[in-house]
């Protein structure tokens, strides 16, 4: 078994026992349950090396709201979600992708992930449910959050990520207290690690991708 699938199957492992305790706090707490979406991980086939790995703040409520219920997909997909179901991020993505000249990168080389596994509507409801979970749990959901994601982000090895909004752009830069070429501008900012790994997150506004054209230029730049 490849490394990368032996560490992805670690890391899901041990995020499977946290979405269960959400689950068993749901069952005590009519408000959790209607705040708390599912778990899902990856978002995309799990590429050793991709050249792109995007990382989002959490999953949103879609799967709930097109199957009326929690979504549990530990499984790597069969391809990136955005060319699976046709929704605004995705859409906007594309042309993103497309205006930088990266459309088979986006198609064949990208892997996809969220910071936050635990999907709910919105950001708001991601912390609400945060501050309905006992103390305990929710510390430890942060906590190992950071975790899994500097262990995924290792394990996949990808040349550039690229975070979908500032909010997660912000929780990325934590993880690495070692970078240079650190820019922070209006509609983007950006960062290369220690190890060589260009990261970059740009400005949203709900699914819309705010000055798709500066920063497809910025990522060719950098």
């Amino acid at each position: 078994m490849p490394a990368i699938t032996t560490d992805y199957s670690n890391t899901c492992e041990e995020i499977k026992y946290y979405h269960k305790q959400i689950l068993e706090e749901a069952n005590h707490n009519s408000k959790i349950k209607e705040l708390y979406k599912g778990c899902q991980i990856l978002f995309s086939p799990l590429h050793p090396k991709p050249k792109f790995l995007l990382i989002g703040f959490n999953p949103g409520g879609g799967y709930y709201k097109w199957h009326g219920e929690i979504v549990e997909q530990f499984k790597p997909m069969p391809a990136l979600e955005y060319y699976l179901n046709k929704h605004t991020l995705g859409e906007q993505t594309k042309t993103l992708f497309k205006k930088a000249g990266k459309n088979y990168e986006l198609e064949h080389s990208t892997v996809k992930i969220n910071f936050y596994t635990w999907a709910t509507d919105n950001v708001s409801d991601f912390n609400e449910l945060m501050r309905l979970l006992p103390k305990e749990l929710s510390a430890n959901l942060f906590h190992y959050s950071r975790v899994w994601t500097k262990q995924l982000i290792e394990s996949i090895q990808p040349e550039y990520i690229i975070c979908e909004g500032f909010k997660a752009f912000d929780e990325i830069e934590v993880l690495f207290s070692d970078k240079s070429k650190v820019n922070h501008e209006e509609h983007v900012r950006s960062f290369m690690t220690v190890e060589g790994t260009k990261i970059i997150g740009y400005k949203r506004n709900q699914g819309s991708i705010i000055g798709k054209s500066e920063i497809a230029n910025y990522l060719n730049k950098f």
